[in-house]
């Protein structure tokens, strides 16, 4: 595959080596070589450096992920990490950005240190590289003390590509621990669901904030930050944070062409009997659905009530049952474990950075507390670009929604380690935020080009080099989303006054089909 003998190539190497002696390849061989050719004629003419080391590797790198090309718009980004530059990715749910550091971190010859906000979400990532032949690993507090030293014993030897770890990890009492991270050296810091570094918007954990100090701690590698979820405000935060204004920003497309997103003025006591209405649409009977909602207690009771309908639908939240419980409901979930599950009530930690392609229903209890969460629940849906939906529950009476969620940032607010100047500033920004939301579900406008207003606009392409173009044809691609004939509430008022708002759910899903 074009790699070295060393230890953390051995196992690719076989495959590689192995795959020689198998004529049936052939037609593979010779794509090989067209790519080498074609990566030579760009580098000839590329007058802006953008042809890097070991682009030639892409072909057999993408097929070791098992792809044959890359989407659309993930090509500039893997050359700008490979260039050195740090970046900051703002791209959709279910659009590759995944791939977009695992890749360069394959091509590297030191570690990448991936940082990720979720056990569950480390995991799953790993398993995936794992049974792809990818070393890589975790080291989470799951692990027992021996396990950790082998691992870390295992990163002396340069034996992994990508190590995930959470952030609290570079700030643990165990200075052998922070040593270990620390000596690695590694190639790039990718801070994956970045979203989570801002503390003004979505406050994760504290240990968030002190990622430049971590980076400086690592010799300053090249920071690659990705997330799903950033306005323009967000994104100038999540930069100052991290200590890289200078680093290039991409941001992809946020349109979900393929999720139509619906309103729905409701009362909270009758969102029980409506969510149950939907539940039981023809269309939806098999299909993968997520009911997210604000806080834990507001899951019990919908639980409750749903169950009192003839529903028995799970709840997954941060206290739900062990460890183990809450990775088999996942699994269940994911229609890896039996029984299977196709419904979940969950809190919106649920899901992020999972792979779950058939999510056909997205809904939300209630209003999010900002534009940013909004796009990171419904961006849930539809990962394989069939048509899909997202039902967003909201009411007239400012008591209710607004002023839960009101109540909560408060909260957080109070119980944040800040001083009461930036106490001020932070509550400010939380009110702000979730007036934003309700003023766009308010608003009688399409509803998709309210959401793009507010990240900017989103992709625009650039004027492309005879290098660019040739690299494009040989790796990239240009992918079809299945066509949606409908596209929010506003935009199809008429067929919801003709046929009911069931009906119009029900069309979009059969498209799916």
């Amino acid at each position: 595959m074009g790699g070295t003998d060393k230890l953390s190539n051995l196992v690719t190497l076989c495959d590689g080596c192995h795959a020689a002696h198998h004529p049936t390849l052939q037609g593979g061989l010779a794509r090989r070589v067209l790519e080498r050719w074609a990566v030579r004629l760009a580098r000839w003419l590329d007058h802006e450096g953008i042809v890097v080391e070991h682009t030639e590797t892409f072909g057999p790198a993408l097929r070791l992920f098992g792809v044959d090309r890359f989407r659309q718009g993930q090509l500039p980004i893997v050359l700008a990490a490979l260039s050195g530059k740090s970046i900051l990715v703002v791209s959709p749910t279910g659009s590759g950005k995944t791939l977009c550091f695992q890749l360069p971190a394959l091509l590297r010859d030191s570690v990448s240190v991936v940082v990720s906000p979720l056990k569950t979400l480390m995991i799953d990532q790993v398993s995936a590289l794992l049974r792809k032949k990818i070393p890589a690993t975790f080291i989470n507090s799951d692990l027992s003390k021996e396990e950790k030293e082998t691992r870390y014993s295992m990163l002396a030897q340069a034996a992994f590509k990508l190590l995930y770890v959470a952030p609290e990890r570079f700030f643990v009492r165990s200075k052998e621990e922070r040593d270990g991270l620390s000596q690695s050296s590694p190639s790039f810091l990718v801070v994956d669901e970045a979203h989570c570094v801002d503390q003004w918007g979505n406050d994760f954990r504290p240990e968030y904030g002190k990622l430049a100090q971590v980076r400086a701690d690592l010799v300053s590698p090249p920071i690659l930050a990705f997330t799903a979820t950033a306005g323009r405000e967000m994104q100038g935060r999540i930069l100052a944070s991290l200590g890289i204004p200078d680093a290039t920003v991409f941001v992809r497309d946020v349109d979900r062409p393929n999720i139509v997103l619906l309103r729905r003025r409701c009362p909270v006591e009758r969102r029980p009997e409506e969510i149950a209405a939907l539940l039981r649409i023809p269309q939806v009977q098999g299909q993968k659905v997520m009911i997210f909602v604000p806080s834990t207690k507001a899951g019990e009771e919908l639980k409750g009530k749903l169950a009192g309908l003839g529903l028995d639908i799970p709840f997954y939240h941060s206290r739900f049952g062990t460890p183990f419980k809450r990775q088999e409901l996942q699994k269940r979930f994911q229609g890896e474990s039996l029984p299977v599950v196709d419904h979940i009530i969950c809190t919106n930690a649920f899901g992020m950075g999972m792979d779950i392609p058939n999510v056909r229903l997205v809904i939300h209890w209630q209003q999010s507390a900002s534009v940013e969460d909004l796009l990171q629940e419904f961006g849930r849906a539809g990962r394989d670009r069939k048509s899909s939906v997202s039902v967003i529950f909201h009411d007239e009476d400012k008591s209710s929604d607004i002023g839960r969620l009101k109540f909560m940032a408060d909260k957080t607010v109070q119980n944040a380690s800040l001083d009461e100047r930036d106490k001020v500033q932070m509550r400010a920004q939380r009110h702000r935020q979730i007036d934003q939301v309700a003023a766009m579900l308010k608003a009688d406008n399409c509803f998709r080009e309210a959401i793009r207003s507010y990240f900017g606009d989103s992709f625009v392409t650039p004027k492309r080099t005879l290098a660019k173009i040739i690299l494009d044809w040989v790796f990239g691609t240009k992918e079809k989303v299945s066509p949606v004939h409908f596209c929010c509430d506003y935009c199809g008022r008429e067929f919801l006054k003709k046929h009911g708002f069931r009906a119009y759910v029900g069309t979009v899903l059969e498209e799916a089909k």
